[in-house]
């Protein structure tokens, strides 16, 4: 029967190596009490002796950190107190819900009857301390609730270890892109104002414009390393769309955003067919890129960074995305104890026949999407991505491979409602489309730039 594993708080590392001499000897009495007895068993090739597919492991996340003050024998000298969040989880070494306490005894201050120093922490106070003074740190979080998906599945990109336990979380994080719209044109060189010209691909959505040229005149020359976006919204005129330039990838205000009308007037940029070098695909200046590898989801995932520090430009074509800003990476906040037992492991993701040039491509993942054959265990253009996880094939509503409806494969937002979720794989006839998971468990197709759920995968290692 599966389990959950609630490990948030305890991260003593004593006693591991009895622990696992004591499962060994098959002697019984054995807790696993912390994340490091989880990867003690893993690394002695015991897991499957211990775990089951579908328990579950549970990790802590931090969604705020606050202080306050006061004073056990009366008025505190100090009026008020902030906590800088990442300052502090990196100090405590651990994530979870609850207090701590720093008292000062008129001369230092304490945390766990120890002398320390509030910077140490992240802690800065108001006014002048004196005895009795106390910072209470009151930090909330979220529970990561992981399932085990697979055991010895997944192979560790380190040769030193041979054993791995593969978890996914068990509903979806949050709605998010795979990746956002990118630039159609990408300066190499200064660009000069003048008059242009871009020819969509013939054939491509040709009740709203495609197949024709569109030309535009710039006032003002685009900087090399410098972008050209082309917006084209789906259902939307072509000929509707602005174009608008920039001094370069990280840029949110434009040069300048100019009208395109039907022609071939100026000089020709090429065709939006992903052949010309500088010029992107059509289908990505609209949706954004169904490369893993490139993807700003993928690289959110494995960030710890604040708003502001999460995105980095993955291709030339890249355009910094509205939620740069505003969105710290995944890892931020997430329990050290947990993070520090996670390890690398090599996948295997298909490549689009359009611009990619299909066939796979071979990276090492901390955190990642699952792909096609490994929920369904069927490939996507006769690439193998890696075998289904026990998880998908032994408790699918089927006795065989398929990519149908399938209950098992249903995840849940946090009201409680199926969604689709994203999975690494993309559909290979597109530069833009990604397969995910639909609400019913069936496989979809989804554009890079549109939002789906969020359920990554990690590898105890």
């Amino acid at each position: 029967m599966a389990e959950t594993i609630d490990l948030v708080r305890d991260s003593t590392m004593q006693g591991i190596a009895r622990s696992v001499a004591a499962i060994a000897a098959n002697t019984g009495g054995f807790k696993i009490k912390s994340f490091a007895d989880v990867r003690a068993i893993v690394r002695a090739g015991m897991a499957d002796k211990v775990f089951a597919i579908g328990d579950q492991i549970i990790a802590e996340k931090e969604t705020a950190i606050t202080a306050t003050v006061g004073n056990t024998e009366g008025t505190s000298g100090i009026t008020a107190a902030t906590v800088a969040a990442d300052t502090f989880i990196a100090a405590v070494g651990t994530s979870h819900n609850g207090e701590y306490e720093f008292s000062y005894n008129g001369a230092e201050w304490h945390f766990n009857g120890e002398p320390v120093q509030l910077s140490a922490y992240g802690i800065t106070v108001t006014g002048t301390p004196k005895a009795g003074d106390e910072v209470l740190v009151h930090e909330t979080t979220n529970k990561l609730v992981f399932d085990i998906i697979g055991i010895d599945h997944d192979t560790p990109a380190d040769s030193q270890f041979k054993h791995s336990l593969t978890l996914q979380l068990h509903d979806l994080y949050q709605n998010i892109q795979f990746d956002s719209t990118e630039a159609i044109y990408y300066a190499r060189e200064e660009l000069a104002a003048g008059t242009y010209n871009i020819t969509l691909p013939a054939g491509y959505d040709v009740e709203n414009g495609g197949g024709k040229t569109y030309q535009f005149t710039l006032a003002k020359p685009v900087p090399a390393a410098g972008q050209i976006m082309f917006p084209w919204a789906y259902q939307q005129q072509a000929s509707a769309t602005k174009v608008s330039t920039y001094v370069n990838a990280n840029a949110s205000a434009a040069i300048e955003t100019v009208s395109v009308k039907e022609g071939s007037e100026g000089t020709s940029l090429g065709t939006a067919d992903g052949t010309v070098s500088d010029l992107n695909h059509i289908h990505r200046a609209r949706y954004g890129s169904n490369n893993w590898a490139e993807s700003d989801l993928r690289m959110r995932l494995n960030s710890s960074a604040a708003p502001g520090g999460t995105w980095t430009m993955q291709s030339k074509f890249s355009h910094k995305p509205s939620w740069a800003d505003t969105e710290s990476g995944f890892l931020r906040g997430v329990d050290p104890d947990f993070l520090s037992v996670l390890g690398e492991v090599t996948k295997v993701t298909a490549l689009n026949t359009l611009t990619d040039g299909g066939g796979s491509k071979t990276s090492t993942e901390k955190i990642f999407l699952l792909s096609r054959s490994e929920v369904y265990g069927n490939f996507e253009n006769s690439v193998d991505e890696g075998a289904a996880y026990p998880y998908y094939k032994n408790y699918s509503d089927f006795a065989s491979k398929n990519d149908g409806n399938d209950t098992n494969r249903i995840k849940y937002q946090s009201n409680g409602t199926p969604y689709y979720w994203w999975l690494r794989t993309p559909h290979t006839g597109s530069a833009s489309s990604v397969r995910s998971v639909t609400p019913s468990g069936a496989i979809n197709g989804n554009g890079a730039s549109s939002s789906s759920g969020l359920a990554p995968a990690c590898c105890i290692i």
